[in-house]
């Protein structure tokens, strides 16, 4: 199996949202509002896991115990291209205000949101500039205009 190929258990939560687990990936956790953001999400946070660590064996998917109603599904990780580096200082400066001003820890923003911690790490510093939902979320839980992650330093748009 690909070194970027995992299998990951889509279990469905009471509130019909599908949280998504890498049992190989330790802390790869993502969920999605329907099967395919799930989908979507765990391809992304798959990405982020692999980016820059060392990539474990992966379990047969045939090997991968399910819950009952769980579904288990091969994710492949993109290949980094698509994750942006920025640095827009006033985006790094919202989030931590927001961080104390909410008194949030990154990984408190993260159980919230349903992401990934390293996920929100990225964001935070920088190095990744989270889908315009994401960006929302975020905008809405640490009290600021979301619209910040898309305009470059001069003030115009990205």
């Amino acid at each position: 199996m690909n070194n970027r190929i995992y299998p990951a258990v889509f279990h469905r939560e009471d509130d019909g949202s599908i949280s998504v687990e890498f049992p190989d990936l330790p802390g790869c956790v993502t969920c999605g509002a329907s099967l395919e953001e799930a989908f979507r999400m765990a391809k992304d946070a798959l990405t982020l896991w692999l980016d820059g660590a060392e990539a474990p064996e992966a379990t047969k998917l045939e090997n991968v115990k399910v819950g009952n109603g769980d579904r288990a599904m091969l994710v492949e990780a993109g290949d980094g291209e698509d994750i942006v580096y920025f640095k827009n200082n006033e985006v790094l400066r919202m989030i931590e205000d927001g961080l104390v001003k909410k008194g949030y820890t990154k990984y408190q923003v993260a159980q919230i949101l349903g992401v990934d911690r390293a996920y929100i790490s990225r964001i935070a510093k920088g190095e990744r500039v989270p889908s315009v939902d994401m960006a929302k979320r975020i905008g809405v839980l640490l009290d600021f205009d979301w619209r910040i992650f898309y305009e470059n330093s001069a003030g115009g748009v990205l």
